[in-house]
């Protein structure tokens, strides 16, 4: 299969060194393109430019490891993991990293090459100012920010990719579990997509990490804390994905 998935968080400029973001990196987008590699699939990788990569971020020394002969082990299985895979794996960091920049990125994978599922797991910013040309002042006692929505991404998507199976992400902060579900359920309506991965970020900062799977019309997925969450849930969405094609 082809799979698209997209990681990290776009940024929105203030002026020229400032900006406005989130505290997304990366790191889960990467673990589902290592997993949808690890099956077989062709995977072009969306992300902003401070996002943790796929293999890259694993790809670094424990200097305080216990047995450095250990992290030699490790990363020579990682090299050869990353050998296995690069082929098909594609890197398409964004430029300017803003939503424009994500939503020109985006559409012009999807109208090279045809995709079979897409995970839009990317922290698109939901608000961005008017940015100053130059630089703000740092001496004003008060620095006031007028934001306007950005453009909403993901609901293009399905024009872009008719036959597609999409995957959408809420993450909400400190919310009950059913209204996580509610507004996930609301999200596969309004961005017509055929899952959406709903997530709380409580529950991730608290080493609880768990995913509910919810879909237009079928029961609700919980897939419960552990090291192979990513995995898990590409092995669902793979599954699914096949049904989906018929």
């Amino acid at each position: 299969m082809n799979v698209v998935v997209t990681g990290g968080g776009t940024i929105a400029p203030i002026d020229d060194v400032r900006t406005v973001t989130n505290v997304s990196t990366g790191q889960f987008s990467s673990q589902i393109s290592e997993a949808c590699l690890a099956r077989e699939c062709s995977v072009w990788h969306v992300h902003a430019r401070s996002a943790l990569l796929p293999f890259h971020r694993l790809a670094r020394l424990d200097l305080d490891a216990k047995d450095p002969s250990d992290e030699v082990h490790r990363l020579a299985v990682l090299q050869m993991a990353y050998d296995a895979a690069k082929s098909r794996l594609q890197l398409r960091p964004l430029i300017e990293g803003t939503v424009a920049d994500y939503q020109r990125t985006l559409r012009e994978v999807f109208h090279e090459t045809r995709i079979d599922v897409a995970f839009l797991s990317m922290a698109v910013s939901d608000y961005e100012p008017e940015p100053f040309a130059g630089k703000i002042s740092s001496d004003r006692d008060e620095l006031l920010l007028r934001l306007r929505p950005t453009p909403k991404v993901i609901r293009s998507v399905r024009d872009w990719a008719p036959s597609a199976y999409l995957v959408g992400f809420k993450l909400l902060s400190g919310s009950r579990t059913d209204e996580l579900i509610e507004r996930a359920h609301a999200a596969c309506i309004t961005n017509r997509v055929d899952l959406t991965v709903a997530n709380d970020l409580t529950s991730l900062r608290d080493g609880r990490h768990t995913l509910y799977l919810v879909r237009p019309r079928q029961e609700v997925e919980t897939l419960g804390p552990g090291e192979l969450l990513a995995a898990r849930l590409v092995d669902r969405v793979l599954f699914w994905a096949r049904e989906y094609r018929g």
